[in-house]
């Protein structure tokens, strides 16, 4: 364990897809290992016969290193500035240690603190990692304040936690799906796709979803946008027009700070109407007829905060 720990806190920490790396050497061995994995997420309720503990520390803490986390005793994980850790154990009495490992310093025995405190059942507990006269203190923090802290936080994910006691977390709330269809042609200029031809409306009502899943603050696990084209024109074309609009949408919320890791999107082109009987011939009439049929389609799912 001590090798694992010390060739992350001996390393320079680089840029990587999935968040940070580092690059070091151990000895005469080197490597690189990716350290900060997925963005925070607020989990999911557990049942009341387990408690689930995240731990985290934010950009602004000033340690060097690595803090090393130990749960009654037992080595946990070693967590970076901007990375956390979660685990699920049985509530009751705990006792979290800290011990904060430098570059170039020689692993030490004792722990730089000790918290002691009950971890209830059915929660979340969050401990945020303290600075307290140049030591790495674990306070307990209340959720409000570290769902704030936590977001754009990044698992830490380069050592394997040794704590007997973990268990695989028992979520027991079942995330909800809403639908929300949006018209295409109060999205798109007439027959195009691409994100210069969003109108003001279709900008509006993207904005306003935005605003509801903040304002409801409802917890998204995944987003898939499909699109649909009416019959007119070719099927290859309508393919296309419908797959671009759904991928421009999936675009356009990514860029007002949605998680593009949790979307998808797909077209169906002119293969699942809402309305059958307007004709294929490009009229007037059949245009205004196959408005229905024009249409985005964002399938979310999430969790509201009344069912956590």
């Amino acid at each position: 364990m001590s090798g694992v720990v010390a060739l992350a806190v001996q390393a320079q920490q680089t840029p990587s897809p999935q968040g940070a790396a580092v690059e070091g050497k151990l000895g005469k061995l080197s490597g690189r290992i990716e350290i900060l994995g997925r963005v925070f997420n607020m989990p999911l309720r557990v049942g009341e016969d387990q408690a689930r503990v995240v731990f985290y520390r934010t950009l602004q803490d000033a340690l060097p290193g690595a803090t090393s986390v130990f749960v009654n005793g037992e080595y946990h994980a070693s967590i970076v500035r901007g990375g956390y850790s979660e685990l699920c154990i049985s509530p009751g009495p705990a006792e979290f240690g800290s011990r904060q490992m430098q570059a170039g310093a020689r692993p030490k025995d004792p722990y730089d603190t000790i918290s002691a405190m009950q971890v209830p059942g059915g929660r979340t507990q969050y401990l945020k990692v303290h600075v307290v006269g140049g030591r790495p203190v674990l306070r307990n923090m209340s959720e409000e304040q570290a769902l704030r802290e936590l977001d754009g936080l990044r698992l830490q994910m380069h050592t394997i936690s040794r704590v007997d006691a973990a268990q695989a977390c028992r979520e027991v709330i079942k995330p909800e799906m809403y639908e929300v269809e949006l018209g295409a042609d109060a999205l798109f200029a007439f027959d195009r796709s691409s994100l210069d031809a969003l109108l003001p409306e279709g900008r509006m009502s993207l904005d306003r979803l935005i605003e509801q899943l903040r304002e409801q603050n409802i917890q998204v696990q995944r987003m898939h946008a499909i699109g649909h084209a009416d019959p007119l024109g070719t099927a290859a074309h309508n393919e296309r027009l419908a797959q671009d609009r759904a991928q421009t949408v999936i675009q356009y919320l990514q860029s007002n700070g949605l998680d593009r890791a949790l979307m998808s999107s797909e077209g169906l082109g002119a293969r699942q109407p809402v309305v059958d009987s307007c004709g294929r011939r490009p009229t007037p009439e059949a245009i205004r007829c196959n408005q229905p049929n024009r249409r985005v389609v964002l399938r979310i799912t999430g969790i509201s905060p009344k069912r956590r």
